[in-house]
């Protein structure tokens, strides 16, 4: 399981500060319900890109394990969005019709796949969160929609984190990882849903 985490600076305040080590654990185990303490479980790596030049920047994200179900949660912060390695703030910019930052010029073909796949899936989208919130998002257009769920809602994350907790969805698509319960038979397993070896904090 994977969730978001608030957190109000940016990816290089979280990289200096080791901000990995301070994410705090949920009250309740996401995919079992248990109110037992989940474990520490390590980290695993991933990019996203920075705010002061787009540059990739390689963040740790901490991982906890449940005592009952056993089965791992890993706590992603909010300006990362799932799968995406450009921040969320530049590709709210984008879905705006804002333009791209100077920084951001170099990733304009995973922009522009962002938005693809925010306007295939907003017609998914708009019923769930529509019902959900109370808002009118049937027969808008998926940047029209953008604004309505932007006015509702603010900042990109703090969309992502609402409408996640309410429908398991987001606003770019529906992952496995947020998806609580034990994991299938089937191959290909979710890598926060896998069982790794417990890990220790990192150098330092």
């Amino acid at each position: 399981m994977q969730v978001l985490v608030p957190f109000s600076g940016d990816p290089e305040e979280y990289h200096s500060t080791s901000a990995e080590r301070r994410m705090a654990s949920p009250p309740i185990c996401p995919n079992c319900g248990s109110r037992r303490r989940l474990r520490f479980h390590g980290y695993y790596a991933r990019y996203v890109s920075r705010k002061s030049d787009g540059a990739p920047l390689l963040l740790l994200i901490r991982r906890l394990r449940c005592r009952d179900c056993l089965l791992t949660t890993s706590l992603l912060p909010g300006f990362c969005l799932t799968y995406r390695f450009v921040r969320g703030e530049s590709v709210a910019r984008f879905l705006r019709g804002e333009g791209i930052d100077a920084c951001d010029l170099q990733w304009q073909p995973l922009l522009s796949s962002s938005r693809r796949k925010y306007e295939w899936w907003y017609p998914q989208l708009a019923a769930p969160v529509g019902k959900t919130f109370g808002l009118r998002l049937g027969g808008l257009s998926a940047r029209a929609g953008w604004h309505v769920i932007e006015d509702r809602f603010g900042a990109i994350e703090h969309a992502t984190g609402r409408i996640l907790g309410a429908c398991g969805i987001t606003l770019l698509g529906r992952y496995r990882c947020h998806q609580c319960g034990l994991p299938s038979n089937r191959p290909g397993h979710d890598h926060t849903n896998l069982l790794f070896s417990s890990g220790t904090d990192p150098p330092t």
